[in-house]
């Protein structure tokens, strides 16, 4: 989630994932030439080189993990777990970190560390969630994120989150819940998930309004910038015409923005989520998870967790063509690779 979506789904996610498996074959056929024969009564010239037709262009084979069944572990597991949301809980900051030179470096406790248990609170166990990430994320692609911020909202709730920094807006901080970052998969799905709204929503693919920003709570300001923006506005700034969200929004949420913000704007908590939910059940073959529905950023996100973690899908279902849509550009899919080798060296269950 992101920290301008603090609305969660009151819902059981399940999925049913399949095993890694896909083959691909290329074959370029190339028809045969012949060199005429000339004219007895001819003099014979010269062969004319015969023009080359260009091969059709080879599919890039997709990346096959080393390890499709821990994939399918990571997917199975966290989807069959059972998510109960307390209303009204509010997450704490514990502990804020700097990074520097890719690790933990100053530490800035933000309450009293008897508020959570001597485990909880060891830097070891916090570098052990920043080193699990970093691990998996090359850093070159990840240059805008400089915080990493322990916090908690009570065991069993949100796991992870990310937000702009606190003096920055074109600076962001990872956030885990540190309660339950104890399930290796859960976490694993997680951090991807959140990853997924960096990679969205980072300052090259969504400027941010400086004025919104320092202007945080003023309604009058935010709906100024969104009325200005000719295209999705996903709360930080006004994404750029060619970003990822921009052309998933224009793809995938034209037809039903209008229906999701009336709902959005409903401010009683049972309603919204009665609401919601009815949302999701009307469009639920256009949405991966529950989740998914809450928002076009959350909905990119996660189908952004299911492009890293899934096979590739059939194009059978909207909900499959939003996995599809990372494939379309050359520079996720080979981010894509990258994870999943990193991940299936460094999984630590």
């Amino acid at each position: 989630m992101t920290r301008r979506n603090r609305k969660l789904i009151l819902l059981t996610l399940t999925l049913l994932a399949s095993t890694l498996a896909c083959n691909a074959a290329t074959s370029l056929i190339f028809p045969a030439t012949s060199t005429p024969i000339p004219s007895p009564t001819q003099t014979a010239l010269p062969d004319t080189p015969t023009p080359t037709v260009p091969p059709s262009p080879t599919p890039t084979p997709i990346f096959e993990s080393a390890c499709p069944d821990l994939l399918t572990e990571i997917m199975d597991a966290t989807f069959e777990q059972s998510f109960l949301f307390t209303e009204g809980t509010e997450e704490e900051y514990y502990v804020i970190y700097t990074i520097e030179d890719d690790k933990l470096a100053s530490r800035e406790d933000i309450i009293a560390t008897n508020r959570i248990d001597t485990i909880h609170d060891a830097r070891a166990t916090h570098e052990f969630i920043w080193n699990y990430f970093a691990s998996l994320v090359p850093p070159e692609n990840r240059k805008y994120l400089t915080e990493f911020a322990v916090v908690s909202d009570g065991k069993g709730e949100i796991l992870g989150a990310v937000s702009p920094t606190f003096n920055d807006p074109l600076l962001w901080t990872l956030e885990v819940d540190v309660l339950d970052s104890d399930d290796d998969y859960s976490l694993t799905f997680t951090l991807m998930h959140e990853y997924g709204h960096l990679v969205t929503l980072n300052a090259s693919q969504v400027p941010p309004n400086r004025r919104v920003f320092f202007s945080s709570g003023d309604t009058e300001i935010y709906d100024q910038a969104v009325a200005a923006c000719p295209q999705y506005f996903p709360g930080e700034g006004c994404s750029n015409p060619e970003s990822y969200i921009n052309e998933f929004y224009n793809r995938f949420w034209q037809d039903i923005y209008t229906e999701w913000q009336g709902i959005d704007a409903i401010e009683d908590e049972d309603e919204y989520y009665d609401r919601l939910d009815e949302f999701y059940q009307k469009y639920k073959d256009q949405f991966l998870t529950d989740y998914s529905s809450a928002s076009p950023a959350e909905d990119i996100a996660e189908a952004w967790s299911f492009f890293i973690l899934s096979p590739k899908p059939e194009a059978d279902s909207i909900a499959n063509e939003k996995v599809l849509f990372f494939y379309e550009y050359p520079e996720l899919v080979q981010l894509r690779e990258k994870i999943l080798i990193n991940l299936c060296e460094v999984f630590p269950g």
